[in-house]
């Protein structure tokens, strides 16, 4: 999956969101039913103030099923991970004395299969506890319904979410957001050159092109790390680069470069190309680390796998 990025900055998630519901309410006629409680709120509105009028979206049917259930379910899922601290604090408290206990340094994440067996069971029983609490909270703001869906099958909880989610975003990578939709296979194919080292989100990359010469620069999107020691920890993936696989995506290669430092301040080391690619000119630079605007392009829960 590759993320498209330019210089221009992306509208915050909850921008996104109002701006599909304002649209949906200038819309309809009459305006409905919850438009007036939406239009005031702002910044400074409590979640649970947020959620009541979510809830009454949901209520009104003037949004696909899917997308009102996806804006209930995740501001509710935003509410238990504020209790989490209280609820769940003991069990993050005992993986912190795990990781000391085994000098795991602070933004690093164990492997699959390398944690001691203490810590995998303690992660576990952590997720078990999570579900309970997230279900808890669905009952206790009036979604039995949901709660008995999240709890008795979660694959079409996750579904449901997902579709929702969709209706406001997109999905990850919309070929709309693409100018020409050989960028994104090239940059597919630059992909399939890479091996990660750890846990790695989407590609990003950047482009211009001017009188038919096309420079990109390509770069892993950083990995914010949910749960635990480590929660709000932004790190870059480790990855190996096959070059002779880059060198043969080109019909003509006229420079092939390393950078063991970039050119600017913060670029970081790079492999540079130069040549034809489907008989375009191309002039590719293929950073270890991404661009420091850049927002994370994944978020690894530490404890468990996230909605």
């Amino acid at each position: 999956m590759v993320n498209v990025s330019d210089n221009e900055p992306n509208d915050s998630p909850a921008e996104k969101i109002d701006a599909k519901l304002k649209a949906v309410a200038e819309a309809a006629a009459p305006k409905p039913p919850w438009y007036e409680a939406w239009s005031q709120l702002g910044p400074h509105s409590s979640m649970e103030e947020r959620l009541a009028v979510y809830q009454a979206i949901h209520r009104s049917g003037n949004l696909p099923d899917a997308a009102s259930f996806w804006l209930v379910a995740k501001l509710i899922d935003d509410i238990a991970a504020e209790d989490a601290d209280d609820e769940l604090g003991e069990y993050e408290e005992r993986m912190g004395d795990i990781e000391a206990a085994y000098r795991f340094d602070e933004g690093e994440v164990w492997s699959p299969g390398s944690s001691p067996e203490g810590y995998r069971k303690l992660r576990e029983e952590y997720g078990r506890a999570w579900d309970d609490l997230f279900a808890r909270r669905l009952v206790e703001f009036g979604e039995p319904e949901m709660a008995q869906l999240f709890r008795e099958d979660r694959e079409q909880f996750e579904r449901l979410a997902e579709e929702g989610r969709q209706y406001f975003f997109g999905p990850g990578t919309p070929d709309e957001s693409v100018p020409d939709l050989w960028l994104r296979e090239f940059a597919e194919t630059v992909a399939a050159n890479m091996t990660a080292d750890s846990a790695m989100g989407p590609l990003g990359y950047r482009y211009r092109e001017e009188e038919g010469f096309w420079e990109i620069d390509i770069y892993p999107t950083p990995v914010e790390l949910i749960g635990g020691a480590v929660d709000g920890e932004v790190v870059s993936p480790g990855f190996a680069v096959d070059l002779e696989g880059l060198r043969a995506m080109f019909e003509r290669v006229e420079a092939f470069s390393w950078q063991s430092l970039g050119l600017a301040p913060g670029e970081g080391p790079y492999v540079a190309i130069k040549g034809s690619y489907q008989g375009r000119e191309v002039y590719i630079q293929l950073f270890a680390y991404a661009p420091e605007d850049e927002e994370p392009g994944m978020k690894l829960d530490t404890i468990r796998r996230r909605r």
